[in-house]
């Protein structure tokens, strides 16, 4: 049976119990045990969609040499060869020069000079009065030229099949102009983006975007239609969809070498691209290989790094936005994790040249398609639990053995809600209601744990009401923070849904989620104490078909709308029939797309309304802090663990790793432990744990399946005390 309360003697956590986390699944006694005391205590491996589990095996980026072997022969086909009896006056042509060089249908004649011919650049020496030479290289470049008038003709038939003889038309147009594929003349203005006809396709706009990016690889986003848009677009109907158009950038041609924009043309920098610096070493996009697919897919391991910081790092040494990487999901900070990350279009070797601390990249490979949230079957966890009480064995293999019958209820854990005092829930229900001045409050009001610098700004602020003040001494990874002060600067004070739209845009989301997680958490606990976890009762919400574990929820529309329609209500039949499981029940993230049953839409909307939120429709004006703005979703109620494996250990030194990560079996090679020294330890240690590995879908947190095991609280402050506490017991009896 459920239980409601802690076990005696473990305690009730009122961190926990604050954002609905109360009740267990069973009723199997607990034990203590510190979590995460070190790094390598918590270790996670994602599983793919495939179901393998990604692990960090290989820095080498071999996927790069067969490619760099046919770009080296692709070269040296381009280049003219040499005449066999060259005279005093030759023409030096590299791979660089050689295609303008075509384009004239002539070589510039010039002396050799002596000794100045570049290591790396290939040349070639042909007599200045050679007519075959003039003529071989004037064939090619009319084989190029006919070659690219067939692929553009390729390109734009397909285009017609997508959209129609009308856009084609205009795209045909818009081809030819000097400035689009080819520089413009000097002097020439650059043309202007072309606006294809508006549609409410979503996905006849990402096959618009699809072709662009593979025939011409020309950018292009999705805008609002100009006035004068006569919708030429695919459209379908009764779609209550926006009608949104495809704006087509001309490509982006770097400046001539020698070429100034003013400044006095002196000690000017060279751009990114010739440089070679956002990309390949082919000048980036433009010069991408033939043949293989536009994105890199790679293997990220890290330690103590969430996934965003990761990315943030690696991002700035690469000098590309963090859009262009894809990613799953995001993992935790505080331990190792291994996830597989796609980027688009840059080559292996760039990154395994990279130089990363407390993280490395490899096992690549190029795949088709960049990897989405959501894109990953779930993760595989290896947990060791420290100072587990001498003699409580048995009590630990009878509560591991009780998570795998009964499995845990799918709380949202602490993590969700913040590490500080003021939790990102109670920020969300100010935003949701419209009190603009309280949540500005609440995000720079001071807090106990704050560094120095961010607690002076805090001061200054709450002192004084100073924004431009308290901005000064706001240190730079208070991002929030600094977001919003720079937004009330901008304001003057007098616009504060402006201000609050300083703060980033995942920021100002994770507050909204962060209350629908903080209701979902407390109708949760709501159902267990008055059903229990048996089995699926009238009332309860079910998905009947075609639904995944985790929250259900996706980006691709048809999907949603699949996952959308497939929950309904149990009726009294059966749930007497034991139609469904109780692992077939969800719940509710509040939003307008999802349904309620009588009895939960009496216990959201009392929630709702003991903190000033409306459950339906919009409280105000500013749509992205209202529930009728959001879709909502659907998680389920229980989740089982599944391959769950465990052992005991026995250590003396707290300091010691007890588990094998990808890092250090890199570092280190196969074993960074010391297999003879575990053996001793496993004798003669003073402290015992417990190394559990189980496997979990998306959307469901560690943490909790802890917390039923251990039937104890997982505030990280309290196991950080009880870690201090180890630590003096080991150095007392040294």
């Amino acid at each position: 049976p459920a239980q409601v309360a802690a076990c005696p003697g473990l305690g009730e956590d009122t961190a926990e119990v604050s954002v609905g986390i109360e009740c267990f699944a069973n009723s199997a006694a607990g034990f203590r045990a510190i979590l995460k005391e070190r790094y390598t205590d918590f270790v996670v491996n994602e599983i793919d969609l495939a179901g393998e589990v990604v692990h960090l095996t290989s820095l080498v980026p071999v996927v790069d040499n067969d490619i760099n072997e046919k770009e080296r022969l692709q070269r040296q086909r381009l280049v003219v060869p040499a005449s066999a009896a060259a005279g005093p006056t030759v023409a030096a042509v590299s791979v660089e020069e050689a295609e303008p060089q075509r384009s004239n249908a002539s070589i510039e004649e010039r002396p050799a000079p002596a000794g100045a011919v570049e290591e790396e650049a290939v040349h070639c020496e042909v007599e200045a009065d050679a007519p075959e030479v003039h003529a071989s290289i004037d064939a090619e470049a009319t084989a190029e030229a006919s070659a690219a008038v067939h692929v553009r003709e390729s390109a734009l038939a397909e285009f017609t099949r997508l959209a129609g003889p009308a856009e084609s038309e205009r795209l045909s147009t818009f081809l030819a102009l000097p400035g689009v594929l080819t520089r413009a003349p000097e002097g020439c203005k650059p043309p202007q983006p072309l606006f294809l006809g508006s549609s409410n396709d979503k996905a006849y706009r990402t096959s618009l975007h699809t072709f662009f990016s593979i025939n011409f690889q020309l950018l292009t986003d999705t805008v609002s239609p100009p006035d004068e848009d006569e919708s030429r677009g695919s459209a379908k109907e009764d779609l209550k969809r926006p009608k949104l158009c495809i704006r087509v950038h001309p490509k982006k041609h770097p400046k001539l070498k020698g070429h100034n924009s003013g400044g006095g043309g002196q000690g000017q920098k060279r751009s990114r691209e010739e440089n070679g610096e956002t990309g390949t070493g082919w000048g980036g996009h433009q010069r991408w290989p033939s043949g293989v697919p536009n994105h890199l897919e790679f293997t990220l391991c890290k330690e103590n790094k969430d996934t965003g910081d990761a990315i943030g790092i690696l991002s700035r040494i690469l000098h590309l936005k963090p859009k262009a990487f894809g990613f799953a999901g995001t993992k935790d900070k505080r331990g190792v994790t291994s996830q597989r990350i796609t980027l688009y279009k840059v080559r292996a070797t760039r990154l395994a040249k990279l130089t990363l601390h407390g993280m490395k990249v490899g096992n690549f490979q190029y795949v088709d398609r960049h990897l989405g949230l959501g894109d990953l079957k779930g993760n595989l966890f290896t947990l060791t639990m420290r100072g587990i009480e001498a003699g409580s064995e048995e009590t630990v293999a009878r509560a591991v053995d009780a998570l795998t019958a009964s499995g845990f209820i799918n709380y949202f854990g602490l993590q969700r809600f913040g590490t500080h005092a003021i939790p990102t829930h109670a920020v969300g229900a100010a935003l949701l209601r419209g009190a603009w001045s309280e949540a500005v409050e609440l995000i720079l009001r001071p807090r106990e744990a704050d560094k120095a610098d961010a607690a002076a700004a805090r001061a200054v602020y709450k002192e004084t009401g100073d924004a431009a003040a308290a901005l000064k001494r706001m240190p730079h990874w208070c991002v929030a923070e600094r977001g919003l002060l720079e937004g009330l600067v901008r304001v003057k004070g007098k616009d504060l849904v402006g201000a609050l739209g300083g703060i980033p845009r995942p920021t100002r989301t994770m507050y909204v989620h962060a209350y629908q997680s903080y209701l979902w958490n407390r109708a949760a606990s709501e159902r267990v104490r008055l059903h229990g976890i048996e089995r699926a009762v009238a009332g309860d919400l079910v998905v009947d078909t075609g639904c995944a574990e985790g929250i259900v929820q996706s980006d691709d529309e048809e999907s949603e709308d699949a996952i959308f329609s497939s929950v309904r209500e149990v009726t009294p039949e059966e749930a007497s029939a034991g139609v469904f499981s109780i692992t077939d029940v969800v719940l509710p993230l509040p939003g307008s797309r999802v349904i309620y049953s009588k009895n939960l839409k009496v216990l959201y909307d009392n929630m709702c309304k003991a903190d000033g939120v409306q459950l339906v429709g919009f409280a105000h004006a500013v749509k992205e802090y209202s529930f009728g703005f959001l879709t909502g979703a659907y998680r389920r109620l229980l989740i089982k663990t599944d391959d769950v494996k465990f052992s005991f250990a026995r250590y003396s030194d707290p300091q010691m790793d007890l588990t094998e990560t990808d890092l250090s079996r890199i570092a280190s090679g196969p074993s960074m432990l010391d297999v003879s020294h575990v053996a001793d330890q496993l004798n003669a240690g003073k402290f015992l744990a417990l190394r559990l590995t189980f496997a979990l879908p998306t959307s469901s947190y560690a943490t909790m399946a802890l917390r039923e095991l251990m039937k104890s609280t997982t505030n990280s402050k309290v196991h950080t005390l009880m870690s201090r506490a180890s630590e003096s017991i080991t150095t007392s009896s040294t």
